[in-house]
């Protein structure tokens, strides 16, 4: 081939890989744009979703609660009234209407706190996980302990809300399918790493086969962790096999705008 041809082929096919990596960062840009837009709305959706929380657990605890606190007030009032005149078989069958209000009162007052506990807004993460370690304890019978480096330091609302939803979520599933006697919350932090570990002694599960049901969709319950924490950027991973219990941890870099401590707008 002569000098000359074999020149203009050169710049022909040198302008040919510029023109391609100029279309593939192009490419790139619009890849990156796209997720920071589809983060922005699934962070949207899950504000959203928590507004939608706190309103129905407020409305639970102004709403109903009320009105059952008022019932079973009245009720007190009719049982003292038949004590008086001793009519004690009307007394016992208020006492069995009080005592069924009483029961859905505590049950409603329960359902509105792990909506949306007020402990989380207002004291903070320490203390919303030592409340839910307690409650789920009792509820279940479960000895659940609790142990934090947070030394009460507050948070970004939204890694409180996160790491709060990762607990309570991995909390229930030890519940409901590990037959654990006990269960562990660690929370480990430095001033640019946060990590939630969530430990239980129960009889565990093949993590190969629970990885391959998360990629068909169908473990949605650890699936949803894992997509809440990489919208900050985070990683779930999970640590199990048949008899050795299993450990869900969270591992966060607190080096974002989004995950740095302050207050919410």
């Amino acid at each position: 081939m002569p000098r000359d041809d074999a020149e203009t082929f050169r710049q022909a096919v040198l302008r040919q890989v510029q023109e391609l990596t100029a279309d593939n960062q192009r490419l790139l840009q619009s890849v990156v744009r796209s997720e920071k837009r589809f983060r922005t709305l699934a962070k949207s959706v899950w504000h959203i979703q928590e507004e939608e929380r706190r309103r129905l657990a407020r409305d639970l605890h102004d709403g109903i609660g009320q009105t059952l606190t008022a019932l079973a007030n009245q009720l007190q009032r009719i049982s003292d009234d038949a004590r008086g005149v001793g009519n004690l078989g009307l007394k016992n069958r208020v006492d069995d209407a009080l005592d069924i209000t009483r029961g859905a009162l505590h049950d409603t007052r329960e359902l509105s706190r792990l909506l949306r506990p007020t402990l989380l807004d207002d004291l903070g993460l320490d203390a919303a996980l030592a409340w839910l370690a307690r409650t789920l304890s009792e509820r279940a019978e479960l000895e659940i302990s609790f142990q934090s480096e947070l030394d009460e330091e507050r948070l970004h609302p939204d890694v409180e809300t996160l790491l709060f939803r990762i607990t309570q979520e991995a909390l229930t599933n030890v519940i409901r399918h590990s037959d654990a006697r006990a269960a562990h919350i660690i929370v480990k932090h430095t001033p640019m790493l946060l990590i939630l570990r969530v430990e239980d002694d129960g009889h565990g599960f093949d993590a190969a086969q629970v990885a391959h049901a998360e990629r068909n969709a169908s473990s949605s319950g650890l699936r949803g962790m894992r997509d809440r924490a990489e919208l900050f950027g985070g990683r779930v991973e999970i640590r199990s096999a048949p008899g050795q219990g299993t450990v869900v941890q969270l591992t966060l870099t607190l080096d974002g705008p989004e995950t740095e401590s302050g207050t919410s707008t």
